[in-house]
């Protein structure tokens, strides 16, 4: 990327006049345009030095300090192994808004039917999965099982090979992959369910209602919020791991998102003074206003109330 040629075609003339404003321009930016890692990005640098340094082992340019082109062209400071904070989570009450976004902005220059609508069920989509993006787009309909869990209930199993050609395994409930299937079946069951929709263009609309919130939202904003969200509702990390598809906890941890919340901070809970009892005296009205004040409030309800073999 940096010099548009084959590492055969490389010249003398091309590391000599190579800067490091061209690793930057060149590589780290666009890099980092398309949400990649700069973990990854630095694993590129870093396998780019070692080429350059067979290239000194082998005297393959006699004379040219390659030892100075890797340090000062092709090492970057600014890139950090933990870059989960270059970018924020999305909530529940985010990803509300921008599918409502999706569906309401105009689609210039393309063939697509109702694209706002399915915009919005794909980032829905990621945001429940937990699904990587490359992974997210190469999923068929084959790849998806009906079946009737012994434990109760109707789903549609889903396995996917994601990073590192793991096969991970997703539950989905029937009523949404139903409502997949409305949306994006075209009658072929080899076809991939987002075929139509474009990884580009998911990039430039998180890129566009990033700059109309004022904030720095991109697509593993998606995974991040979802994780964060999914430990503030359960407090079970483990459960959060399975569903990053994590191997390790320590992994999970980095894509939770603490906001320091006053309310759930230890001196203001052991401070607080709370009369429960109160609760009894709202009226309806005033119980369902706070229910549906968050969707994570709502959530818990049906959740709990699921417990409680309450039909809903």
């Amino acid at each position: 990327m940096v010099f548009g040629k084959k590492p055969d075609e490389l010249t003398r003339d091309d590391f000599e006049n190579l800067r490091y404003s061209d690793t930057i321009n060149k590589f780290v930016k666009p890099l980092r345009d398309k949400d990649i890692k700069d973990s990854t990005i630095k694993s590129h640098l870093i396998a780019m030095r070692s080429y350059l340094n067979i290239i000194r082992k082998e005297k393959i340019f006699p004379g040219l300090n390659m030892s100075s082109i890797s340090n000062d062209v092709f090492k970057v400071q600014s890139l950090g192994m933990n870059n989960v904070e270059h970018y924020e989570p999305i909530s529940l009450t985010d990803l509300n808004e921008m599918e409502e976004w999706l569906k309401g902005k105009n689609y210039f220059n393309t063939k697509v039917d109702n694209a706002g609508e399915k915009y919005a069920m794909l980032i829905d989509f990621m945001y429940k999965t937990g699904i990587r993006v490359t992974a997210t787009f190469n999923i068929t309909w084959s790849d998806f099982t009906l079946m009737n869990s012994p434990y109760g209930g109707d789903w549609a199993q889903l396995e996917v090979l994601d990073k590192g050609s793991k096969l991970n395994t997703k539950y989905l409930t029937r009523a949404y992959y139903d409502k997949l299937h409305r949306i994006f079946y075209r009658n072929n069951k080899d076809e991939k369910l987002f075929d139509e929709l474009s990884q580009h263009s998911l990039r430039s609309f998180f890129k566009q209602f990033s700059e109309k919130k004022g904030r720095h939202l991109v697509i593993h904003s998606l995974k991040a919020g979802a994780a964060t969200t999914l430990y503030a509702q359960t407090k079970d990390i483990l459960l959060v791991r399975d569903f990053c598809d994590h191997e390790s906890v320590s992994t999970t941890e980095n894509y939770i998102h603490q906001q320091e919340d006053p309310n759930h901070m230890g001196t203001a809970i052991l401070t607080e003074n709370f009369d429960a009892d109160k609760i009894d005296d709202l009226s309806k009205e005033q119980l369902l206003m706070i229910i549906h004040s968050q969707p994570e409030i709502e959530n818990t309800i049906m959740r709990t109330g699921s417990k409680f073999h309450l039909t809903f």
